[in-house]
């Protein structure tokens, strides 16, 4: 499963079923139709590759209907295909992706889950929700693999930008840190010796030794990616935004007692192969997807012979000075 998609299957999947934009189906049901519709001489609206997409079913059923966006999400899907493979591993991620969408629907609408569903997916021209997913998941490897193969471009700006970095921790919980019990401060004193006195016992080892965070610790400790948008208590967090890879923090207090606190990586490779990257470089450079897009449409030697269709493309994706 794609786990970025899964993270976010809830807010996709009302972005989705209530666009109201239909053209997820459009290219498959249109890509080898030329239809014969001209408008003053000029029925085809814009070409790839060579491809001309003509007026009939684009500009009146999808176009008019859409606008911009559900002309730019046509192509999109013309880019995907062109350039992401559908491959079986992705076929069956579509499929387990679709799964979690009805079992969700099925959850919130009991008996009339069904109906509710096949009612929104009619509305955009969907049978099923599997073209949907293969999309979203193919799009997002042309994007990871494009950051990948432009990493020393493109990472460096995001890294002193966003702080990303890998954490863990050991926990000492107290129920008032400003008030411990006695039971409570033994214990602390406790870890604060063992610590002191760990030897040759590593920082993963000690989380899972003493840590009162038990999903943590047997992680050795780790809480997994970070960077200046976690969600985490602030003192925690800035404490672990600002230690060097491998150095460790002094106690920190926060609502839930004292930590320990290291950064055990901030390797970009690290970094960049965790399923947190996508979504917060997408955040870093609101523009990257629109611009990707619009470069790979060039790729595809894209044209228009509609200048109001590329206009209005161009606007929505807020590059009008970099397409010229």
């Amino acid at each position: 499963m794609t786990d970025l998609l899964k993270k976010n299957w809830f807010v996709v999947v009302v972005a989705v079923l209530f666009a109201g934009i239909a053209v997820f189906f459009a290219y498959d049901q249109n890509k080898d139709k030329l239809a014969g519709k001209t408008e003053n001489g000029a029925g085809v609206v814009f070409a790839i590759d060579g491809k001309n997409f003509t007026a009939d079913d684009l500009y009146d059923e999808y176009y008019k209907a859409g606008g911009a966006d559900a002309a730019y999400m046509l192509m999109q899907r013309i880019v995907l295909d062109a350039y992401v493979e559908t491959t079986d591993d992705l076929k069956k991620e579509a499929e387990d992706l679709a799964a979690d969408y009805e079992a969700y629907f099925q959850n919130q609408y009991g008996v009339n889950a069904q109906e509710y569903l096949e009612y929104n997916l009619k509305a955009m021209g969907l049978d099923t929700l599997y073209d949907y997913c293969l999309y979203n998941i193919k799009l997002e490897n042309m994007i990871s693999e494009y950051l990948k193969e432009n990493a020393e471009t493109l990472y460096p700006a995001f890294a002193e930008a966003y702080k990303p970095r890998f954490v863990s921790h050991v926990l000492v919980k107290m129920d008032n840190p400003d008030a411990p019990t006695a039971e409570e401060t033994k214990r602390f004193e406790e870890v604060k010796e063992a610590w002191e006195n760990r030897g040759d016992m590593d920082f993963g080892t000690f989380a899972q030794t003493y840590s009162d965070d038990t999903g943590s610790a047997i992680q050795q400790g780790s809480i997994g990616y970070t960077d200046i948008n976690s969600s985490l208590v602030e003192t925690f967090h800035e404490a672990a935004l600002a230690l060097e890879e491998g150095e460790v923090s002094e106690w920190i207090k926060s609502e839930y007692g004292y930590h320990l606190i290291t950064v055990t990586s901030t390797k970009m490779e690290d970094v960049m192969n965790d399923v947190s990257f996508l979504e917060s470089y997408l955040t870093f450079d609101s523009s990257f997807e629109s611009n990707l897009m619009w470069t790979k449409l060039q790729e595809k030697n894209v044209s228009f012979a509609d200048p109001e269709l590329e206009a209005s493309i161009k606007s929505a994706l807020g590059i009008e000075e970099a397409a010229e």
